[in-house]
């Protein structure tokens, strides 16, 4: 059974369409990567999936249901999301994490040792419990990116929304960040992110959808959709075609 799928799905911010007649579906289990050139539709699609905006047409699902259907405090329960630019209040990085334990808070609103111990496991993955008593504003561009992504694996979430994760990011982190959400889809986790980096969509993606002026113009594995030539058409790139020795996945090089 799909965990999320979109049905026709339009929406626009003003009279022209940003994405427009989506279909597309999400299973449990898999790391789904969102590639396309700037203006695609990619941010909004994830709007869309988190319910952040509702479409003009066509309509989302979750489990099945209108998305529409859910109460707010259902939905936090269900899907994490990690938008393009987050905002950072003047907390330390544990009480940040911790932020993403508020929807399972008790009517005290205050953390358990449970929520705690979560927060802590989340910070300890991604590489920053070492950061816990550190204010988030002292942070480098790259320590608060790892922040927002251990508050998101702290939702503990079925869903995992997130836009450019490895924005700010050096190589370690971003091959370490891909690795983690791949590890999520391997815990039955829906993982979708949208990647700049077509090479990380590439190794770490089980599946590729490509948006191209807000319609989905190819779906499928790395290798199956990461060709030249629809690199060619969408992104206006020539490349040869290389394979990964090892893996045997697309590499993409000018």
């Amino acid at each position: 059974m799909d965990k999320m799928r979109l049905a026709d799905v339009t929406y626009a911010y003003t009279d022209v369409p940003v994405v427009r007649g989506l279909n597309l579906s999400l299973k449990p289990g898999l790391f789904y990567g969102v590639v396309g050139p700037n203006g695609a539709g990619k941010s909004t699609l994830l709007k869309l999936l988190d319910g952040y905006i509702r479409p003009q047409r066509g309509t989302v699902y979750l489990n099945g249901k209108d998305l529409r259907t859910y109460a707010l405090a259902e939905l936090a329960r269900e899907i994490a999301l990690i938008p393009q630019t987050s905002f950072y209040f003047p907390f330390t990085v544990e009480e940040m994490v911790l932020l993403g334990r508020t929807p399972f808070y008790s009517r005290l609103g205050a953390p358990s040792e449970e929520d705690r111990r979560i927060a802590r496991a989340s910070m300890e993955v991604t590489g920053i419990a070492h950061l816990a008593s550190r204010l988030v504003s002292d942070l480098s561009g790259g320590e608060r990116q790892r922040v927002t992504i251990a508050r998101a694996f702290a939702q503990e979430t079925k869903v995992l929304l997130l836009d450019e994760p490895t924005t700010h990011l050096d190589l370690e982190h971003q091959i370490n960040t891909c690795r983690l959400l791949k590890e999520k889809s391997g815990e039955g986790v829906t993982v979708l992110a949208v990647l700049h980096d077509l090479n990380l969509a590439a190794s770490f993606c089980h599946r590729i959808f490509v948006l191209e002026a807000g319609e989905l113009v190819a779906e499928g594995t790395p290798g199956d959709v990461l060709t030249p030539e629809l690199i060619a058409r969408v992104f206006k790139v020539s490349v040869p075609s290389l394979q990964h020795p090892v893996t045997g996945r697309p590499i993409i090089a000018p």
